[in-house]
């Protein structure tokens, strides 16, 4: 399974990082600020664009505040593309 996902500052989670950690998925949906996910799976977790660098660096932030690890548990992603590409992402099993 793939979840959708955006280069414009977006955020990738693990799923199972928050089990391990006791961490609720109501916490990080209050801590990023969103009603729901650009994307969902059994695996992963992603949410939509940020409003630029700093916005996402308080978003990891407040991840990590959670108890969450970053690049172990979830990263963020920035990167330039046209508008006409989407991006999906996958578990490595």
């Amino acid at each position: 399974m793939t979840v959708a996902i955006t280069f414009e500052y977006g955020i990738v989670i693990r799923r199972a990082a928050l089990s391990r950690r006791s961490v609720a998925l109501e916490a990080v949906l209050t801590a990023l600020e969103i009603g729901a996910w650009l994307g969902e799976d059994p695996d992963l977790l992603s949410t939509g664009a940020s409003f630029g660098q700093e916005a996402c660096d308080g978003l990891i932030k407040r991840l990590e505040a959670l108890s969450l690890i970053y690049f172990d548990d979830f990263v963020d992603l920035s990167f330039v593309h046209p508008s006409w590409l989407k991006f999906s992402a996958t578990v490595e099993p």
